[in-house]
């Protein structure tokens, strides 16, 4: 017999809404479909192009001397606020993101102005109103064209859910989702988009987004830790850094891991540079030019020539310093007591390192079997083009000369306004991560944005884009207060009877980051934005000085490694209890607490990517070895995880936030509608009410409530 609890989970899940289309709704559609194509068509109107938004103006630098509440100083530019952490710069380049309650009551205000100052530099509420309105405005001609209409409105109850998870990466907790839907002003929808997006959690999610884009893990190389990589990316996240500027910064990136944080992307791939370069390409451009690294592309126009000449402009660059194994080995001599794994640390972080020559050492392959060049002969670095106009672009002026600057010239071609590709990718990309389907598919191979579901969509989004200078998150809030975007969710369309045109978004699972920290914030509530992970000081203390290697320098290195507890190498030890913990030595504003065997921060400031057994990798977290790794396939283990794993006790905790929460409401509705909240974002209807008031009054409490709701098919899917 079963479990009352389960029954209970199975008697809620009966009464969830079901997807928009089912099978035989689908069949009767595929029929409807068919008939309407068989009859003739009036011309389509040629789809009026949209109005140049205007133009994000660009902030100046406010630099300040702060103080905080003890007296002490520092002069620092101010790059961003978000909730009460604060992040500053000082002029030596160092960032500093705090909990900005510990400055003095004045500066705690002048952050404030600073703010307010920094959103009126983004766009006006009418020009995102404008740009949102011409996207919706493409959007229902393409669907008049092919006689269809865009979804109904979502709820007020679906656009919470989906826009709490779109933008902060997790649903609200119960009193966040009651705020919104209690509220009655008629722009409460644009009002909670420009909350979120200035929020702590949107810096959260866009680097679990980003972490699967650039490949981010702990560490590459045969254990070499990235830990300054991933500081560096949630920083310039933090700031709010352009994407073109954190593009050009990875590209540009000179020095070792251990002192220069953006050095990381490049240094993924130091040891296969033809592989890094073949990455760069589709992440940045979405041009999959893989086949042809080693022969013509047999389904695109790309050649081996083309790979190879794209390639030079890495080939003055060194990645890795082969020699420092020997220079370590040989300063340490015999009678030194610094552990092997210490050495082996050390040498790692040393080694990897970005550095230009003065010579392109790129050459053809020793098997090149074209005619258009000799096997081993050098190459010359020239861009690609994907018409022959591009070639008349100002960007395609550059210096091949000096190989010293191969890498810059590269990454401002890659960057520009003017490259054709740049800002369609990422605007791409961004509108597949909203609506779970890009505008032209797959996000890795858009070379011709003409075979696109919409190349008039694509076109504005390009726009959008440049107008926005590159601001993702101005970007989002445009996507987000569109119609389009704010329409009633469809079933995943089957692509090969034709394309989707966005009649809405469509129906998605959260992808692991979101289902993770969705259960963390019901687990300790929304203080889990305020749990942040910094490692990368750890592997900074182990910077070898300018100039040879000495015993020395070595013996003081090692010093400072024990101080901090990695007297074997890798992270420091925590006191705080399991293996997870210790890895985390370096946790800013709120700790968080072990329960279960489990950490409960974010999946942003856990290791990554997790272990192979972690919740996050058993629902499809990437392994980061390629980019767009992640998956969300179900499986059974997802199911035993939730039903009776570790996260399955975590959500049954009588000691959970939103278990908490609901025993501190004074009715028994009132608590089942608060547990549904946390949970689904909306109020349950009567019947659901009626089966939940049975399982308490049969003897469930609210913690086995919870556990039910957390294991629907509601609670896994985004409408």
């Amino acid at each position: 017999m079963l479990p009352r609890i389960l029954l209970l989970a199975l008697s809620l899940t009966s009464l969830l809404p079901a997807a928009p289309l089912g099978a035989a709704a689908g069949k009767a559609a595929k029929k409807e479909a068919a008939a309407e194509a068989s009859k003739p068509k009036a011309p389509a109107k040629p789809i009026e192009p949209a109005a140049v938004v205007p133009m994000v103006s660009p902030i100046n630098a406010i630099w300040h001397v702060w103080k905080d509440n003890q007296g002490r100083t520092v002069e620092a530019m101010f790059c961003g606020l978000a909730g009460e952490f604060i992040t500053l710069q000082t002029k030596d380049g160092k960032t500093f993101h705090f909990n900005g309650n510990v400055l003095c009551p004045e500066d705690i205000d002048f952050a404030k102005t600073c703010a307010v100052k920094m959103r009126e530099s983004g766009f006006s509420g009418g020009s995102v109103a404008k740009a949102a309105a011409d996207i919706d405005r493409i959007v229902e001609a393409v669907l008049a064209a092919k006689d269809q209409k865009p979804n109904a409105p979502a709820t007020d109850e679906q656009f919470l859910r989906r826009v709490y998870i779109d933008a902060v990466g997790r649903v609200p907790t119960a009193s966040e989702a009651s705020a919104f839907l209690d509220d009655r002003s008629a722009d409460k929808r644009s009002k909670l988009i420009d909350k979120l997006v200035y929020s702590p959690g949107y810096s959260l999610q866009m680097f679990d987004w980003m972490a699967d884009l650039l490949r981010v893990k702990d560490t590459f190389n045969k254990g070499v830790p990235a830990f300054t990589f991933e500081d560096w990316l949630k920083t310039r996240i933090a700031t709010n850094a352009p994407w073109d500027s954190l593009v050009r910064e990875m590209l540009t990136a000179d020095g070792r891991l251990c002192d220069n944080g953006a050095s990381g992307f490049l240094l993924f791939d130091a040891e296969m540079p033809l592989d890094g370069v073949s990455n760069l390409m589709t992440t940045f451009l979405g041009t999959n030019m893989a086949c042809a690294q080693c022969h013509d592309h047999p389904l695109a126009e790309w050649k081996q020539r083309d790979f190879y000449q794209m390639a030079a402009f890495f080939g003055a660059t060194d990645g890795k310093d082969e020699g420092m194994q020997q220079k370590i080995k040989k300063a340490v001599g015999k009678g030194e007591a610094i552990p092997k794994g210490a050495v082996k640390s050390i040498t790692n972080v040393n080694a990897f390192r970005l550095e230009d020559t003065n010579k392109q050492k790129l050459t053809f392959p020793k098997d090149y079997k074209y005619q258009d060049a000799k096997p081993n002969a050098p190459v010359s670095p020239i861009l690609i083009s994907w018409e022959k106009a591009d070639l008349k672009l100002p960007i395609y002026k550059i210096d091949v000369t000096q190989p010293t600057h191969l890498r810059d010239n590269f990454a401002q071609w890659m960057t520009s306004t003017q490259n054709p590709r740049f800002a369609t990718n990422i605007a791409n990309r961004l509108w597949k991560k909203a609506f779970g389907l890009a505008v032209q598919e797959p996000v890795n191979d858009i070379d011709d944005p003409k075979s696109s579901s919409s190349p008039e969509l694509l076109a504005h989004l390009t726009q959008v884009m440049k107008s926005a200078r590159f601001d993702l998150r101005e970007f989002q809030r445009v996507i987000y207060n569109s119609k389009t975007y704010q329409a009633a969710a469809s079933a995943s369309p089957d692509l090969s009877q034709g394309l989707y045109l966005f009649n809405g978004p469509i129906i998605r699972r959260l992808t692991a980051e979101q289902a993770w920290d969705s259960l963390i914030v019901n687990a300790v509530g929304a203080n889990a934005d305020n749990i942040l992970l910094r490692r990368g000081n750890d592997i900074k203390k182990m910077a070898l000085p300018a100039g040879p290697v000495t015993a020395a320098a070595l013996m003081e290195v090692y010093e400072g490694m024990k101080t901090s507890g990695m007297s074997k190498g890798g992270a420091a030890k925590k006191s705080s209890g399991g293996s997870t913990a210790g890895l985390a030595n370096g946790y800013e504003g709120e700790k968080p607490t072990t329960k279960f065997n489990l950490l409960l921060a974010r999946a942003s400031e856990l290791p990554q990517p997790s272990s192979e057994t972690h919740f996050l990798r058993v629902f499809g977290q990437g392994d980061r070895l390629l980019a767009d790794s992640a998956t969300n396939d179900g499986s059974v283990p997802q199911v035993l995880q939730l039903m009776n794993g570790n996260v399955g006790r975590l959500v049954s905790d009588l000691k959970s936030h939103s278990v908490v929460a609901a025993y501190a409401e004074k009715s028994r509705e009132a608590q089942i509608s608060s547990l549904y909240l946390s949970y689904l974002s909306r109020r349950p209807n009567a019947r659901e009410m009626a089966a939940a008031g049975k399982g308490l009054t049969d003897g469930l409490s609210l913690a086995d409530l919870a556990w039910a709701l957390a294991n629907t098919r509601e609670f896994l899917f985004i409408q």
